[in-house]
């Protein structure tokens, strides 16, 4: 097969085509994002985990049920846990009912910047969804993604 027919075969072929459609559009939210998050001085998954934390609030949460509900999967969960009690996010203490767990909490500060960031996280994507699908559109992105979720 010469290149210029495979190509010509790939440009018709509309898996592919929505695949890199994705990829492409999956980079452009994520560079905006990122960008708006480090003026904040955090990352996405840091954002992530207080975003778990804050839904939990005031219940503690252990680490093993914190990685398992990520929706940015963190390989290194205890250095981002690290880095969120620095900037006093969130505390960690040893479980009163078991020493071997480890109890993650979020902190008031933490609650506080939690919504500051969510706020202008959710306002610099915004225009990538909601001024530009409609709410059944979003369903349907919804839907669609549900089946080739892997």
């Amino acid at each position: 097969m010469k290149v210029e027919e495979y190509f010509s075969n790939e440009s018709k072929n509309w898996h592919a085509r929505a695949y890199f459609k994705f990829l492409k559009l999956s980079g452009q939210v994520d560079v905006k994002l990122k960008k708006t998050l480090s003026a904040y001085g955090v990352t996405h998954a840091q954002l992530n985990v207080l975003n778990q934390l804050v839904r939990n609030h005031p219940s503690p949460m252990d680490a093993k049920t914190l990685k398992d509900k990520l929706i940015v999967p963190s390989p290194d969960l205890t250095r981002l846990l690290d880095r969120l009690v620095k900037k006093e996010f969130v505390t960690r203490s040893t479980c009163p009912d078991n020493r071997r767990k480890i109890d993650i909490n979020v902190t008031d500060l933490g609650i506080e910047e939690f919504f500051k960031i969510h706020k202008a996280a959710k306002a610099s994507v915004n225009d990538y969804f909601e001024t530009n699908i409609s709410k059944e559109d979003a369903k349907e992105l919804f839907r669609i993604l549900n089946k080739v979720e892997i």
